[in-house]
């Protein structure tokens, strides 16, 4: 009682970035476990003073959002079965997490990954690509995971955009969203060299999500500077 009453400076300065933590986390969860109706946005500030655990957590509550609203095939959909063949040969945890491997019912080529270990491909782009292309984009999903690029985003965002679905939008720098990238695969390269997959896979992936990528030139180098990076690491 007699702290809480007669607190000294540096014991006050505690306990509210106790408090203002705890209030970020807080609405975070609120947020990705209600339905908003809104999209909330978060100061850079607020985005700074969330700790790696609050992170990953926040990552994991993403996933099971964005699983709640999307169309997810049964584990015994031929798209399922297919995706847990391609994925016998890669990793099944990575940086202390288990990776979970699941297919959305989706007319557009998408795959992205949450740092708790969810790696996501839709039907559209299992359809799209081979089964090398295939494992070329989950060896990139699992690059950003083992190379902890969420963690690094929401220290550096400016704000972040929660929506009812489960997403969350980061605003970064675009000089840390193509430098992420491009650790992403390099990262592939050596995970497929390292598990016998033709690393040649993200080369015409890329080709043939030509016009998908168009959509992301804001978050993603261009195909030429992505293939000239490959090509590099791919030489023995």
């Amino acid at each position: 009682m007699i702290l809480t009453k007669y607190p000294n400076k540096d014991t006050g300065n505690k306990m509210r970035g106790i408090i203002n933590n705890l209030l970020i986390i807080i609405t975070f969860l609120m947020l990705l476990s209600a339905c908003q109706h809104k999209p909330t946005i978060l100061s850079e500030q607020e985005l700074q003073q969330l700790t790696s655990t609050q992170i990953m957590h926040i990552n994991q509550q993403s996933c099971l959002q964005q699983d709640k609203y999307a169309v997810m095939v049964r584990p015994t959909h031929k798209w399922q079965q297919y995706l847990d063949t391609l994925t016998q040969s890669l990793p099944q945890s990575i940086a202390n997490q288990t990776l979970n491997y699941r297919v959305y019912l989706h007319t557009q080529p998408d795959a992205w990954a949450t740092s708790n270990g969810c790696i996501r491909i839709t039907s559209s782009l299992l359809n799209h690509l081979t089964a090398q292309e295939v494992q070329a984009v989950i060896a990139h999903e699992i690059g950003h995971i083992a190379l902890h690029h969420s963690e690094q985003r929401f220290q550096m965002a400016k704000y972040a955009e929660i929506k009812d679905n489960g997403k969350i939008m980061l605003l970064v720098p675009k000089t840390l969203s193509w430098q992420q990238e491009l650790e992403a695969d390099r990262y592939a390269v050596r995970l497929l060299k390292q598990h016998h997959i033709d690393p040649n896979g993200l080369i015409s992936m890329l080709d043939k999500l030509s016009d998908y990528h168009k959509e992301q030139s804001q978050s993603h180098p261009s195909i030429l500077i992505r293939k000239n990076h490959i090509l590099t690491w791919i030489q023995p």
